[in-house]
Formats: structure tokens, sequence, C-alpha cells
């Protein structure tokens, strides 16, 4: 028991300096790693939400510019409409309806759903037809190819959805882990603080014994008055 209290002193020093350190070291690369870590799965979220939101944005404008033209069409072929007015809004709507393909052409392009050089030149030209010539065939024509890229990009949807909650997850696991992680490098430190104290207290306590020296030195000169 005494060798004990002999060493108590060097190892509550040399624990309270370890669990000091191994705080600092804890809070520095563990947590560091995974605020860093935190930071790249907001960026991928920000981005799958992103998109998410241009591909919903981009079909609700198409659904809207395609209602527009079914009505203006139906329109147009009333008996008692004028055809240079119906024409010009005819093409107006072709026109308008574009914008949104050609958007969705571009986000699917960016997915590499598709090739954009092609698809978009493909839809250009019946764009292009059906501005020309105001029939029916090539109307329908048109729709059907706005169709399939427009429900390619609502297809790609879902994905984009069950990515987004795998880094939801993903997320919640790098903030837990985060809390985790503090709470270890706060107790290491405290630990390390309470063994330095310790170590204080003993050193203290050690300072106020008396000397046995002194007891030695007056022992010695009787043993030498009696011999």
């Amino acid at each position: 028991m005494q060798a004990l209290f002999r060493y108590a002193k060097p190892i509550s020093l040399i624990c309270g300096f370890l669990f000091t350190v191994l705080g600092a070291a804890w809070s520095l690369l563990v947590v560091d790693r995974l605020s860093a870590e935190m930071k790249q799965l907001s960026a991928i979220r920000g981005n799958l939400a992103g998109q998410m939101d241009s591909l919903n944005n981009i079909a609700s404008e198409y659904f809207i510019a395609n209602q527009q033209g079914d009505l203006i069409f139906i329109m147009a072929q009333n008996a008692g409409a004028r055809q240079d007015v119906a024409n010009l809004i005819y093409e107006g709507n072709i026109l308008d309806r574009a914008t949104p393909v050609r958007n969705m052409i571009g986000a699917l392009a960016i997915a590499d759903l598709v090739d954009y050089r092609s698809t978009y030149d493909a839809y250009e030209k019946i764009n292009s037809e059906t501005r020309a010539s105001f029939s029916f065939e090539n109307f329908t024509r048109l729709k059907q190819a706005e169709r399939t890229i427009i429900s390619k990009g609502q297809e790609h949807v879902p994905l984009l959805l069950t990515q987004l909650s795998e880094i939801d997850k993903a997320i919640s696991a790098n903030e837990a882990a985060q809390k985790r992680a503090r709470v270890l490098g706060v107790i290491s430190s405290i630990l390390g603080s309470f063994l330095l104290l310790c170590a204080n207290l003993i050193a203290e306590r050690d300072r106020g014994k008396p000397d046995p020296s002194p007891s030695l030195s007056t022992e010695t000169p009787e043993n030498e008055e009696d011999s």
C-alpha cells in the first residue's frame, strides 16, 4: 500500500497528461474529420435536392404549356377562326413549350441519362417541322417526343429521392457520431484535469509531512556518549 502511495503522484501526472492530450487530439482529429464528412454530405444533399426541384419545376412548366397548346390547337380548328392569327398563336406556343423541353434535355444530360447533342438536335428537328406545318400529325408527333423526354425526367425523380433518403440517414449517423466524439473528448479532458489535480494534492500532502532526517541526527550523539 505504501508503494502504491509512493507512485500515486507520478501515475496521476502521467495519466492526467495522457488523458488531457487524448481529449484534445480526439477533438482535433475525430471531430474535425466528421465535420468535413458532414460538409461533403450536405453538399451532396443540396445537389440532389436541387436536381429534384429542377426536374419537378420543368415538368410543371411543360404541363402548363402543353395544356395551353392543346387548347390553342383545338380553337384553331374552328371554322370561324382567323387562320393567320391562329397560326401566329400556334407557332408561339410551339416555341414556348420548347423551353421546358430543352431545359429537361439539359438536366438529363447532366445526369448522364441522355446524349445532349443527339437528343437536342432530334427534338429541334421535330419542333421546326411542327412550326412549319400546321397539321394534327406533326402536332401529335411533337407531343409524343416531348412526352418521352419529360417522362424520362420524371422517372429519374424517384431515384433521386432514394439517394436523398440515404444521404439523410448518413447525415443523421454523422451527427450522432459527432455528439459521441465530443462527449468522449470532454470526458477525457475532465478526467485528465482531475488526475492532474490529484497529483497536485498529493504533492501538497507530501510537502506537509515532517522530515525524518533530524530525528536520526539527534540519536547519533546519544549513542556516541553511551559508548
